[in-house]
């Protein structure tokens, strides 16, 4: 690669490695955003153009602050936020990028930043930050505005990102314990990666003066999960109470079955124009399955698989269920 791909917009950061001190840019068009689900391995396309430059080359030529920073979903986990970030993605002047693996990266060095076996000191994990949100900021024309799809483990990041970036606002996508239980419990890689997520959520728990009691090598994994859900719900519902017009609670279940309403809402909300949410709604997206495009799948396939898994793994979600029950009771846990 000749030229720096920092100030061009076809080429985003694509892979980063602390150990390396080094960023992967890659340019990818606007066809191969669109398809990618996630912006890792799996998007890559045949023979990707691109290449490393240092982090130090990185930080010290990284654009000035973007005008129009990046929006966000922000969500639990297998809630629904592929499908409304491929919704969005609908409006002629908006461009989605989903999951970027950079950011993955970053929400796992952010704990221990600057500690002495840290990759990143504090102040390079911020400019990391910013470097890395300003370059998702710059849309490919004709879209004028971004939107960044974070992955589930990257809550940690939006307090940091809400700070540096005034002009930022979020959607905080979640749904109710039981249907999200049922989601995992459907599928036993699902279950697993809520689990995997377990120890920062049980962090974050014990932060809010919750769950001091509790350990995760003496917890079953559906009381991990239901945990996890409970941690992202107080954290989502903080993140609303301190930042009231930035940050909008979604409930995916409310989405499914009030479309228009709860949309208008989210579009209201980034500032999209009303006159785009016909063609949202009338979006092929609402009947695929968001994370592959080719295979078919309605609200109703969607609800038949949701009451299978609550007639297969019924012990699972109610032993779930009545965890968060007795943490309630235990420690007067409110939820809104």
């Amino acid at each position: 690669m000749n030229a720096s791909p920092i100030d061009a917009p076809d080429f985003l950061p694509f892979r980063l490695d602390l150990v390396g001190q080094r960023v992967l840019w890659l340019r990818l068009d606007a066809a191969q955003r669109e398809a990618a689900a996630f912006l890792d391995e799996r998007a890559l396309p045949p023979g990707p153009e691109g290449g490393w430059l240092p982090l130090s080359a990185w930080l010290r030529g990284a654009p000035t602050m973007p005008a129009r920073p990046a929006h966000a979903i922000a969500h639990i986990g297998h809630c629904g936020s592929t499908l409304l970030s491929r919704v969005l993605d609908t409006w002629p002047d908006v461009h989605a990028l989903r999951e970027p693996l950079p950011l993955r990266s970053l929400a796992d060095a952010w704990p221990t930043r600057g500690q002495a076996d840290a990759r990143v000191s504090a102040a390079d994990a911020e400019r990391l930050l910013q470097a890395s949100w300003a370059a998702w900021s710059r849309p490919l024309p004709p879209a004028q505005r971004s939107m960044v799809k974070l992955t589930s483990s990257c809550n940690g990041l939006l307090e940091p990102l809400l700070d540096a970036f005034p002009g930022m606002r979020v959607v905080l996508l979640d749904m109710p314990l039981r249907p999200w239980l049922a989601t995992l419990a459907k599928s036993p890689d699902s279950m697993l990666d809520a689990a995997h997520a377990a120890p920062e959520r049980l962090r974050l728990l014990q932060a809010r003066g919750v769950g001091e009691d509790l350990a995760l090598h003496a917890m079953t994994l559906p009381e991990q999960c239901a945990m996890g859900w409970l941690a992202e719900r107080l954290r989502f519902q903080a993140l609303a109470e301190s930042h009231p017009t930035r940050a909008l609670r979604v409930d995916f279940e409310a989405l499914l079955a009030r479309p228009g309403e709860v949309l208008a809402e989210v579009a209201a909300h980034l500032a999209l124009d009303a006159e785009g949410l016909p063609a949202a709604l009338a979006s092929r997206h609402w009947g695929r399955y968001s994370k592959a495009q080719d295979h078919g799948y309605t609200r109703e396939d969607r609800a038949h698989d949701l009451a299978l898994a609550l007639q297969r793994h019924g012990a699972d979600i109610a032993e779930g269920e009545r965890w968060l029950d007795g943490m309630r009771r235990r420690h007067g846990v409110a939820l809104d």
